[in-house]
C-alpha cells in the first residue's frame, strides 16, 4: 500500500457527461492549487448504456469504457500519488443496473434460479418470474408495430424488445425462431414468453408483478445479496485488489441503509480493506445518530450542513415566511408525510409490502388467511416509523426516539407483534423480518419526505432538503458548537458537506433565502405578491411560493429560462399532487413555469426587488454565501467540497446540479467578484488546515459572539486558531477579517 495521505479536504467530482479520468487527471493541479487533499470519485464503474450518474453498475468489477477502462484510472491513480493526492471512490453496494447489459443478470435472465449468479441478486423466485414493467402498451400492438422481434442467433437466442435484447432459454422453439424463421407472431410470442424465466409487462399496469427488490421504486434497478459472503468478495474484487495496490485511498459507500445487514456489511468492508477511510451515506434525523458499532470514519455530510442552514437563518424571518405561507402548503408536516406514506404503499410499494408481509407471516407462523391483516399492521407500522430505519436486522435495539413514535401503535395486537419481532433474539425468521421491513422504511421515508413532501411543504426551501426537515427551527451558538463538539470527539474524521450531487439546492442557491430570512418585511411582500399572482394566474398558491423562491435563487443565473422550465417539470412531478412522472400535467407545469419567469423579470428589472433595497440584499446573500463556507472550512471533520463550489455554484435539483463546470475560467480568474472572495477564502481556510491538520479533524471547537461577529477558535495539541465571521446583519462579507493562528 502507498503512505497514508493525511485527510484536509475532499473534491467530489461528478464523472461521465463529459468528464472522464482523463479529465479528473487534469483536474489534480487545480485541485492542489486549492489545498485539497482527496479527490472524491462518482462511481467508475462499467455502468449501463447512456448513464449520467454511475449508480446504475452493470459490472462492479471493471472501470466504464465510457470513462477511459482500467488504464485511465491507472493513469489518474499514478498521477495523484505523484501529486500528493488520494482517491476516494465512490462504491454501490446496494443494487446494480437491472438490464440484459448487465452480464450477470443476463445469465439469470437465461437460465433462472439455476444460473450460477443466481445468488447475487435479492429476487422472490417463489413470486412469480422476473418481470420487466417495460411496455408502453398492449403486447400484440407493439409486436405488429416492430418493438419485438427475434435477435441474436441459434446460438445466442434473444429478444428485441424496443432497443434492448433480453436472453431467452435455449431450447428448440427460442434456436429455430433465431437461427431459422426470424420472425414472429402473437400466438409463437405467447408460447416464448411462457418459457422464459422472465416476463414483460406494461408499466402503468404491472409494477405489482415485480420480483426483485428495487432501489426505492426504481425497477431498473435491482438489489444485491451482499450479506453473501461470496457475493461480496465477487462484487468487491477490484476494489479490494486496488486499495492493496495503494490506488484507492478512500471509500464512500452509497445508500448503506438499503443493505440488509449494513453493521455487518461495514465489519466484513473494514476487515477487506483495513485502515482505509470509510464514510457511509446517511441520513439521520434531528437528535439521531448512525450506530457507533460501526467500522467507519462518519457520514457524509448531511448531518452538518442542516445544523449550519439553522445556525445562519433568521428566526423572525423563518416565522414570517411560514406565517405568510399558512393556508397555501400544508398546516401539518408530519401529518402530510404519513398521508403520503400511506398513498405510497397502496400505489408504489405494492410488492415490497407483499414481500414485508410474507416474512412476517412466516416469523410469526400464521398462514396467508392472516396476510391481510398482516399487511395493514404493516403499513401501519411503517407509516408511524420516525427515522429512516432502525437497525433491528443488526440486533440494534429500537431507539428511544422510535420507541416513543411508535408507543401508540402497540394497542393493535398485530402491530405489537411485528414490534416484538424487531426486538426478538437473533432468530433467523425474526430477523429477515427485520431486514424486509426496514429495507421498506428507508425507501418509504426517502420518497414521502424528500421525494415528495419537500415539494409541498415549501415556506422556506433551504429546511427542504436532504437530512433537514421543513417545520425545523433556528438553533443558536450554543446548540451549533455543542453539536461540532461532539462531532470532533465522536467522528473527526467525518464529512461535511454544504452541497452534492443528491442536494435539492446548492449551498449558494439556499444562501439566497437565508439572506432573505434576514429582511422579513420584505419577505413578507414577496410571499404576498407571489400568491396573490398565483390566485390571479389560477395556479396554486403553493406552486406560486416555489416559483418565487425558485426565482429568487436564480435571479443573476445564465439558461434561466431552460432551468426554470426543466426543474419546474421536475419539482411538480415529484411533488406528487398537480403532476407526477406517471401521469406529467404538462399544462399545470407551464403555467407554474410561466409564473416563474415572470418573478424572475420582476426581480431583474426593480419591479419586485427595487434599488432601495437590492445593495443591501445583495451584501447580505454575499455575507451568507462566505459564512457558510468559513463555517464549513473551520469545523471538525473533513470539508468536502463539491464541483465548481469552490467558486459561486447556483444550482438545483439534480440534473441541474451536474450542469459542466467551467475549470478553466475558475484558473483564469473569469467569474463575479463574490465568485473571487468565495475561492480566495477557501484557499486560505485549506491552507490552514494543511498546516494543523490535527488540529481542525479533532482539536476543541468554540464559536462564541462577538457584536456583530462569530468567533471560530479551535486549540489543541499547543496549537491555536481563530477567525471572525462577519454576520448577516452587518450586510458585509469580509469573511478574511482577523484570521489568526498561533502555534
Amino acid at each position: 500500500m502507498s503512505k497514508a495521505i493525511p485527510l484536509v479536504a475532499t473534491y467530489r467530482l461528478q464523472l461521465r457527461d463529459g468528464v472522464d479520468l482523463d479529465k479528473a487527471r487534469e483536474l489534480l493541479p487545480w485541485l492542489a492549487t486549492l489545498g485539497i487533499s482527496h479527490l472524491y470519485l462518482s462511481p467508475p464503474f462499467h455502468a449501463a448504456s447512456g448513464s449520467t450518474h454511475g449508480y446504475d453498475v452493470i459490472d462492479p468489477t471493471r472501470i466504464d469504457p465510457v470513462l477511459g477502462g482500467e488504464a485511465a484510472f491507472q493513469r489518474l491513480s499514478g498521477a495523484a500519488q505523484r501529486a500528493g493526492i488520494g482517491i476516494i471512490v465512490d462504491i454501490v453496494p446496494n443494487h446494480m443496473a437491472f438490464t440484459p447489459e448487465n452480464p450477470w443478470l443476463a445469465d439469470v435472465l437465461r437460465h433462472g434460479r439455476g444460473s450460477a449468479h443466481a445468488a447475487i441478486f435479492d429476487i422472490d423466485w417463489d413470486a412469480g418470474p422476473l418481470h420487466f414493467p417495460v411496455l408502453d402498451g398492449a403486447i400484440e400492438d407493439l409486436l405488429a408495430q416492430g418493438h419485438l422481434a427475434p435477435a441474436g442467433d441459434a446460438d445466442d437466442p434473444r429478444l428485441r424488445v424496443y432497443d434492448r435484447e433480453y436472453p431467452l432459454r435455449p431450447n428448440d422453439l427460442s434456436r429455430h425462431l433465431c437461427g431459422v424463421t426470424r420472425t414472429l407472431d402473437a400466438p409463437t410470442l405467447d408460447a416464448l414468453l411462457a418459457e422464459q424465466h422472465w416476463s414483460l409487462g406494461d408499466w402503468r399496469t404491472s409494477a405489482d408483478r415485480i420480483t426483485h427488490r428495487r432501489f426505492f421504486n426504481i425497477t431498473d434497478l435491482i438489489g444485491v445479496l451482499q450479506e453473501d459472503p461470496e457475493v461480496f468478495a465477487l462484487t468487491h474484487r477490484w476494489i479490494i485488489e486496488q486499495v492493496e495496490a495503494g490506488n484507492i485511498q478512500g471509500l464512500r459507500v452509497d445508500h448503506v441503509d438499503g443493505l440488509a445487514r449494513p453493521g455487518g456489511y461495514l465489519q466484513r468492508l473494514r476487515d477487506a480493506v483495513g485502515d482505509t477511510p470509510i464514510w457511509v451515506e446517511k441520513i439521520v434525523k434531528t437528535g439521531e445518530d448512525f450506530p457507533s458499532a460501526w467500522p467507519v470514519e462518519g457520514m457524509s455530510g448531511y448531518e452538518f450542513m442542516t445544523p449550519l442552514t439553522r445556525l445562519l437563518t433568521s428566526r423572525e424571518g423563518l416565522a414570517t415566511m411560514r406565517e405568510t405561507s399558512i393556508d397555501a402548503v400544508p398546516p401539518d408536516y408530519g401529518r402530510e408525510v404519513r398521508k403520503v406514506r400511506r398513498e405510497l404503499l397502496e400505489q408504489v410499494f405494492t410488492p415490497e409490502l407483499r414481500r414485508v408481509a410474507g416474512a412476517a407471516l412466516t416469523a410469526l407462523a400464521l398462514d396467508e388467511g392472516a396476510r391481510a391483516q398482516v399487511s395493514e399492521a404493516v403499513g401501519r407500522l411503517a407509516t408511524g416509523w420516525p427515522v429512516y430505519r432502525s437497525y433491528a436486522a443488526d440486533l440494534a435495539p429500537l431507539s428511544p426516539a422510535i420507541t416513543q413514535a411508535i408507543d401508540g401503535l402497540t394497542e393493535d395486537t398485530t402491530v405489537a407483534s411485528l414490534i416484538g419481532l424487531l426486538r426478538a433474539p437473533d432468530d433467523p425468521h425474526a430477523r429477515a423480518f427485520a431486514v424486509r421491513f426496514e429495507q421498506l422504511t428507508g425507501a418509504l421515508t426517502a420518497k414521502s419526505e424528500e421525494d415528495t413532501v419537500f415539494f409541498r411543504s415549501v415556506a422556506f426551501l433551504p429546511l427542504c432538503e436532504v437530512g433537514a426537515e421543513p417545520d425545523l427551527g433556528v438553533i443558536d451558538d450554543a446548540t451549533f458548537a455543542a453539536g461540532m463538539a461532539k462531532r470532533a470527539d465522536r467522528t473527526p474524521l467525518a464529512l461535511d458537506t454544504l452541497s452534492t450531487h443528491d442536494t435539492k439546492r446548492s449551498a449558494d442557491a439556499r444562501a439566497v433565502l437565508v439572506a432573505l430570512s434576514h429582511f422579513p418585511d420584505f419577505a413578507r411582500e414577496l410571499y404576498t405578491d407571489a400568491r396573490q399572482r398565483g390566485r390571479e394566474a389560477g395556479v396554486s398558491e403553493q406552486w406560486a411560493l416555489y416559483a418565487l423562491q425558485t426565482a429568487l435563487m436564480l435571479r443573476a443565473e445564465p439558461d434561466t429560462p431552460e432551468r426554470i422550465d426543466a426543474h419546474v417539470a421536475k419539482a411538480m412531478r415529484e411533488g406528487k399532487d398537480l403532476s407526477r412522472h406517471e401521469a406529467p400535467d404538462t399544462a399545470a407545469e407551464a403555467a407554474i413555469a410561466q409564473l416563474c419567469r415572470a418573478l424572475h423579470h420582476g426581480l431583474a428589472t426593480g419591479e419586485l426587488l427595487p434599488d432601495r433595497l437590492r445593495g443591501d440584499f445583495e451584501a447580505a446573500i454575499e455575507t451568507i454565501v462566505l459564512a457558510q463556507t468559513a463555517l464549513q472550512l473551520t469545523a471538525p471533520g473533513i470539508p468536502d467540497i463539491y464541483q465548481g463550489s469552490e467558486g459561486l455554484a447556483v444550482t438545483l435539483t439534480d440534473p441541474d446540479n451536474r450542469r459542466p463546470v467551467d475549470w478553466a475560467a475558475l484558473a483564469s480568474g473569469q467569474f463575479p467578484p463574490l465568485a473571487a472572495r468565495k475561492l480566495e477564502l477557501t484557499r486560505i481556510l485549506l491552507t490552514q488546515r494543511q498546516e494543523r491538520p490535527d488540529l481542525f479533524t479533532c482539536g476543541t471547537y468554540a464559536l462564541r459572539t462577538d457584536d456583530d461577529s462569530w468567533i471560530v477558535e479551535r486549540t489543541g495539541e499547543g496549537e491555536a486558531f481563530s477567525v471572525h465571521i462577519p454576520m448577516p446583519k452587518r450586510h458585509s462579507a469580509d469573511c478574511l477579517k482577523d484570521v489568526r493562528a498561533v502555534d
